[in-house]
């Protein structure tokens, strides 16, 4: 999963790297059953829907709420409904980020903190200290920051490590030799690092691994000679969708149309309709099944079924689903914990999970291991852009394969 993190953050790391980490401080929690009442569960959210990118993170709201309100029609959870108390603002700011994360548990005093979505999360080591179910969307390393913070894919990442499905598409697509493109801000050098490992543990020569492009570059000209020169029929970016489709136009106009690419991110119906031409053919891995095959999964279908009824204007994306998926979680947790409600016992519920799947959404996640380490077994979907449209490829709806496997999996 670290390429899709890396490529949503890189977006803004150029902006916020002035501002730091800023430190969490002192203070203290409002207690196990802060936010519970007889009739009621609050909770609070934290997004970047200001800024940069704001359109991107604002939206995991709507996943979340929609479920939250599909949850309250049936009768709630024990009796008791979940109230969406606040919705924060960071507006894409790293200290702002780490007081909002403290006024949702010191001033509105809420249960649980659900949903998050932001490029940057210094709030996370707040959180993550005074032990506060947390619940966002998986794309920043403080996710990994202890045992009540839930992505909703899993909690650990490892951005220089191997990953199989480099090797598992790179092979299934024909690739023999890569060039790999990625920004000068850490995260993206990071995936890059991973990505150069990953292609050279399964045999593939890597060509070049440019670490060095300036976030916002107007030009890939020189890049992409060095691709044609080096005879180079695979190319993998640790890059948002602007500098991804800015290498796409520079290689189909050196005549290069016919070099493979993968994107880890840009899997988005707005994104394609307005580089229809420039996704053609284009890649893309994901740790869900596929919206494409919502038949095949029961979890996604009642997401699109019930999105379409509760928040019909809301265009569906990863970041969308994310919120579903953590709202899920939590919901799952709270049952599970039981009427006797407490924050460590939602916690604990949760962590003694081995294989949760969001009702067959996404691949298994064991969330006994999932703070400390990556689960054993990878599962991922893989899409091309035919004909205009996302396509779902290879096995569905998902491939699964051993974490980091030795060889390459089979087709």
């Amino acid at each position: 999963m670290q390429v899709r993190v890396v490529a949503v953050a890189v977006a803004v790391a150029m902006g916020i790297a002035a501002c730091g980490n800023a430190s969490s401080g002192g203070g203290s929690g409002t207690g196990q059953t802060a936010g519970v009442s007889a009739t009621e569960i609050r909770v609070g959210g934290l997004a970047s829907i200001t800024g940069p990118l704001g359109d991107q993170y604002a939206p995991i709201f709507d996943g979340a709420q929609a479920y939250f309100d599909m949850v309250n029609a049936q009768g709630g959870v024990f009796g008791r409904k979940i109230k969406l108390v606040a919705k924060l603002d960071d507006t894409t700011d790293a200290a702002r980020n780490a007081s909002q994360a403290r006024a949702l548990v010191e001033q509105h005093h809420v249960f649980a903190v659900i949903p998050v979505a932001a490029p940057i999360f210094p709030g996370g080591k707040y959180l993550g200290e005074h032990n506060i179910p947390t619940f966002g969307w998986h794309i920043n390393p403080e996710w990994s920051s202890g045992p009540s913070l839930f992505g909703q894919d899993g909690s650990y990442i490892d951005f220089t490590g191997a990953s199989t499905f480099y090797g598992y598409l790179g092979k299934n697509i024909g690739a023999k030799r890569v060039a790999i493109f990625a920004y000068n801000v850490s995260q993206s050098r990071d995936c890059a690092t991973g990505a150069e490992k990953s292609f050279k543990r399964y045999g593939f020569d890597v060509a070049f691994n440019d670490l060095s492009l300036s976030f916002g570059t107007t030009s890939l000209d020189a890049d992409v000679q060095r691709v044609k020169d080096a005879n180079v029929d695979m190319v993998a970016t640790c890059m948002d969708v602007t500098g991804n489709t800015l290498l796409s136009k520079t290689l189909r106009r050196a005549g290069l149309g016919n070099v493979k690419q993968f994107w880890p991110t840009g899997y988005d119906a707005q994104a394609l309709a307005q580089f229809p031409d420039l996704y053609e053919g284009v890649y893309f891995r994901s740790g869900f099944v596929p919206f494409e095959e919502a038949s095949l999964s029961p979890g996604l279908t009642q997401f699109l079924d019930e999105m379409k009824k509760r928040k019909p204007t809301t265009k569906i994306s990863e970041v969308v689903l994310a919120g579903w998926i953590d709202a899920d979680l939590f919901v799952t947790g709270l049952r599970a914990a039981g009427k006797d409600l407490t924050r460590q016992r939602v916690i604990d519920a949760i962590n003694a999970i081995p294989d949760y799947t969001a009702n067959q959404l996404e691949g298994p996640v064991d969330w006994r291991i999932q703070h400390t380490q990556p689960n054993p077994t990878d599962c991922d979907a893989y899409v091309q852009v035919r004909g205009g449209k996302f396509t779902p490829i290879f096995k569905q709806p998902f491939v699964c394969y051993p974490h980091a496997s030795p060889t390459i999996p089979a087709v």
